[in-house]
């Protein structure tokens, strides 16, 4: 039997369904990532339409049932211009709610992983550096859904010295152990664990160098491709 819910979400996509209708996909914090069917959401005359846009903050009433669930009426709870209007912004900002969409599970509460991409996007519309508080966001929300790298010395024996990057262990693993590739810079995981460790509102602050963020970027790349393909 179809129950009658309320929730406040971040759009993180639609998609055109049928004729005039769209599925819309949700972050919130008590239901997770929350698939809706949006009836008629393509006409010009529904005014949820235009609220239902992605990055928007948005108050849904809905009916769960079996499948997906049913969407009843959409308001808009918040925008985020400046982010929509600098193209650096809007693209980390869209990077961070492809993270969102691969790590959060359907169905299940979550309110930390709804809390850090409010979070990120908000700190994002101050001003923040994009680059900076878009990797300290990938860092907390894979922690947030249990998929935190491993940066605390060498996964295997915790040394310090020769350390590279094994996405297939969990993340930092020294050449002794078996480490392969390059040995990762001393500020360079400096800098990865100071991402990790700070909120997002201090991690804007953080001192680091164009070349360590673009690294630390390539990194949880390819930690987030062998760690989610399992």
């Amino acid at each position: 039997m179809a129950r009658l819910s309320r929730a406040r979400g971040i759009v993180l996509r639609t998609q055109d369904h049928a004729e005039t209708d769209r599925i819309v996909v949700l972050l919130t914090p008590n239901f997770g990532r929350l698939d809706l069917l949006a009836k008629g959401a393509r006409r010009l005359d529904r005014p949820s339409g235009a609220a239902l846009d992605v990055l928007n903050l948005v108050d849904v009433i809905f009916y769960l049932r079996s499948g997906l669930a049913l969407l009843r009426a959409a308001d808009l709870a918040g925008t985020f211009p400046n982010v929509r209007g600098d193209l650096d912004r809007l693209g980390c900002a869209l990077a961070g709610v492809r993270w969102a969409l691969r790590l959060v599970p359907r169905d299940a509460a979550d309110p930390d992983s709804y809390k850090l991409l409010l979070g990120f996007l908000s700190a994002l519309e101050r001003g923040g550096p994009p680059k900076q508080l878009y990797l300290a966001y990938i860092l907390g929300i894979l922690s947030a859904t249990g998929h935190r790298p491993h940066l605390d010395g060498c996964v295997r024996c915790g040394g310090e010295s020769d350390l590279t990057w094994s996405p297939e262990l969990g993340g930092l693993l020294c050449m002794g152990c078996g480490g392969e590739g390059e040995v990762l810079t001393p500020r360079l995981v400096h800098t990865l664990r100071g991402l990790a460790r700070l909120p997002l509102s201090a991690a804007g602050k953080l001192r680091a160098e164009e070349g360590d963020l673009r690294a630390i970027e390539g990194l949880l790349q390819r930690f987030g491709e062998v760690q989610l393909s399992r």
